[in-house]
């Protein structure tokens, strides 16, 4: 349920852009590059069952309004996840973005959590405050799933909290 919200909330956020309408298409412009660590809760089934660290690394470009990049996380059992997409940004405020994003990508469970297969979708939303130009600290929570891919398709969640900082 949660990965089909973040897709209409990531949808429409796209859609309905008005630095750059989706009428003026999806061109490639350039966009400032940065890095991410992140720190998480893990809940599988509504019970927190342990933590996760992620690292991302969004690329210079936008197609449209949507920045590209890429990420890989491990939790403290070994789950490893690594994908590559998109994150969409809408100013709300100067300094305050509400954040949406979604990365396709590959699961390895090892010890952690059986989520049915191979590949799962990453998605999630965020609230990020920028500090001065080079930092920004955020809040979200993501839910990754194979979108019924595979038979078996409980859905895993983070609790997170990020730091960027801009590259030059």
């Amino acid at each position: 349920m949660w990965g089909g919200i973040y897709a209409v909330l990531f949808s429409i956020a796209t859609i309905i852009s008005p630095e750059n309408p989706i009428q003026n298409g999806f061109f490639k412009t350039i966009s400032q590059p940065y890095e991410r660590i992140t720190l998480s809760g893990v809940e599988f089934q509504d019970k927190l069952v342990g933590s996760e660290l992620q690292y991302s690394h969004y690329l210079d470009s936008k197609y449209g309004p949507i920045q590209t990049g890429y990420s890989i996380s491990i939790t403290d059992e070994g789950g490893l996840w690594f994908g590559s997409g998109f994150i969409r940004k809408v100013k709300l405020i100067d300094k305050l973005n509400l954040n949406f994003d979604f990365f396709p990508g590959f699961y390895m469970k090892n010890n952690e959590v059986d989520l049915g297969g191979w590949l799962m979708f990453r998605s999630g939303v965020e609230l990020e405050y920028q500090i001065g130009n080079l930092w920004s600290i955020s809040v979200g929570y993501d839910h990754r799933s194979s979108g019924d891919i595979w038979k078996y398709n409980p859905g895993l969640e983070t609790i997170k909290l990020s730091l960027s900082k801009n590259s030059f």
